[in-house]
């Protein structure tokens, strides 16, 4: 009861703090990172990952609860990441699944996507991706996010902030590298394998027609619009899918936010720009959108910000140029180039200097020796420095 009363006394709030959260349960780290007092303006955080799409929505509100249950016991705040779209139940519902063309004369539906290949280091299968446009599959997610995440979030920090304790939330990372799918020719050689699955020659696809349609696209008119507009067929569709993805994101972060979780607590997560050094075939990837799309009236922006493969750079002028001057580095692995002491404290205090106020550290849990090992690298006493010292003067070079 006397925390706000103190509060008050000490005149102005502090402002919200920066967090450097890690992607795992504070357990497995508190020994080399304790918990720092809920008025540090840098707070050391733990993230949870929640698969939305295939969690029950009962079993969702527990795993939301327990993680606020975890950060209110052990004084370590939480970053929640939620699941878009990477891995959805199995279906073959024509109206809740993507298609992979246009219905043709006399068809209600197009070709059902099979499946999706994901490389997230090595490969995955993971079911068919939805269609963002689907009545069926947004009341599904609004469900889910609403009853089972937003509502018990913003529950909690109503109270937390009456105990001066909103430090506790770093916040709720809506999406999970979002985008469209699309896995362009040639067939890899060798061929994909996940288990005993192996990649087929009919699943070099892209999708997106089953949203489109519901906007009230057809082959015939995309090619009329395209013609008209001097621009090839394949720009135009992937034009209109960037403003299906995002206009996705927009209402998952809306319905957040309608819910009580305030919006500079809200990020969206995409794929960065990328280097010039990044596969080429990245380029044709429907996750790789421009960096605008992250951006919506609900959220701060978010990427994955791993050093070499994102261009951190580009990002962080687009961000000071659309004027959304506070985002996040909602995903950041550590590789070469930021897994000594002062690569690492280099990087973190770049991104921070340049408005970001989350930084999300994957690959925790990984064994030492692996590509995205971060215990036994040089990284974790950079982090702690970053952790006790004030941001380093920079002279505008990246890190």
């Amino acid at each position: 009861m006397f925390l706000p009363l103190l509060a008050l006394l000490a005149g102005a709030p502090a402002p919200d703090p920066t967090y450097l959260a890690i992607l795992d349960s504070p357990d497995h780290f508190s020994a080399e990172f304790p918990q720092k007092a809920h008025d540090c303006p840098r707070q050391i955080a733990w993230g949870t990952v929640l698969y939305t799409l295939t969690t029950p929505l009962a079993e969702l509100q527990r795993n939301v609860e327990a993680a606020l249950d975890t950060s209110e016991k052990t004084g370590y705040p939480v970053l929640i990441h939620l699941d878009d779209w990477n891995f959805p139940p199995p279906s073959t519902d024509p109206d809740w699944v993507e298609w992979t063309a246009f219905p043709k004369p006399g068809e209600t539906h197009g070709p059902l996507v099979k499946r999706r290949w994901l490389n997230w280091g090595s490969w995955v299968v993971t079911g068919p991706p939805p269609n963002y446009e689907s009545p069926k599959f947004r009341a599904f997610m609004r469900s889910q996010l609403e009853a089972g995440v937003a509502k018990p979030i913003a529950q909690r920090l109503s109270r937390w902030r009456n105990e001066g304790r909103a430090n506790l939330f770093a916040g709720l990372v809506v999406g999970w590298e979002s985008g469209y799918y699309s896995f362009p020719p040639p067939v890899p050689n060798p061929r994909p394998t996940a288990g005993k699955e192996t990649f087929q020659d009919d699943e070099v696809v892209t999708t997106g027609y089953a949203a489109l349609t519901r906007r009230g696209y057809t082959a015939e008119r995309l090619a009329t619009e395209a013609r008209a507009r001097h621009i090839s067929e394949k720009d135009l569709f992937r034009e209109l899918m960037c403003r299906v993805v995002h206009d996705y994101s927009e209402y998952l972060c809306g319905i957040c936010a309608r819910a009580g979780i305030p919006t500079d607590r809200i990020y969206t997560h995409y794929t960065p720009a990328i280097t010039a050094s990044a596969p080429a075939v990245a380029a044709a990837d429907g996750r790789l959108l421009p960096l605008s799309t992250a951006v919506n009236s609900y959220s701060r922006p978010g990427f994955t910000m791993t050093r070499g493969w994102a261009d951190l750079p580009k990002v962080a002028d687009e961000m000071r140029r659309i004027g959304r001057r506070e985002w996040g580095a909602v995903e950041l692995e550590i590789v070469p180039g930021s897994r000594t002491e002062q690569e690492a404290l280099e990087q973190f205090d770049w991104l921070t200097q340049r408005g970001v106020r989350v930084m999300c550290v994957y690959g925790w849990w990984e064994a030492e020796g692996h590509p995205f090992a971060v215990r036994g690298t040089g990284a974790v006493a950079g982090m702690k420095r970053w952790l006790e010292e004030s941001p380093t003067p920079t002279n505008g070079a990246h890190p």
